[in-house]
């Protein structure tokens, strides 16, 4: 992670892994879905922005469409969004994968550039793209 001129620069998974540790409480008792918004060189426009709050019995919906309506608020060219699991279990869930296509589809229709899906836990991250 670089930063220059009040910009941080996403150059990695866990760059951006350790912008969305920052936004979660010490207590993971629901999932939480976040976008962190970047310009073209990746550069975050702004902290992680919450876009959903779930339970630790029941999943959260990965909603499309507040995560491009605040992608698109703050100007962002490029996205990483990210979830955490209450669990700890960094495996992603069918519905995880599924969400993950249906967002990178979307963003390539909506001229957005769809970087990566984040699973947090207590024990660190999975990336979906390094998964790819």
């Amino acid at each position: 992670m670089k930063i220059s001129k009040d910009k941080i620069k996403v150059t990695t998974a866990a760059d951006a892994a350790e912008m969305f540790l920052a936004e979660l409480p010490k207590e993971q008792n629901e999932e939480r879905v976040f976008v962190l918004p970047l310009d073209a060189s990746g550069a975050a426009l702004s902290r992680p922005i919450l876009v959903s709050v779930g339970s630790e019995d029941g999943t959260t919906v990965i909603d499309a469409g507040m995560i491009f309506r605040a992608a698109f608020k703050a100007d962002a060219q490029e996205i990483i969004i990210a979830h955490n699991h209450p669990s700890g279990d960094l495996r992603p869930s069918a519905a995880d994968l599924a969400a993950t296509e249906e967002l990178k589809d979307l963003a390539k229709r909506l001229s957005v550039r769809f970087l990566d899906h984040l699973i947090i836990g207590r024990s660190g991250f999975t990336s979906l793209a390094e998964m790819a």
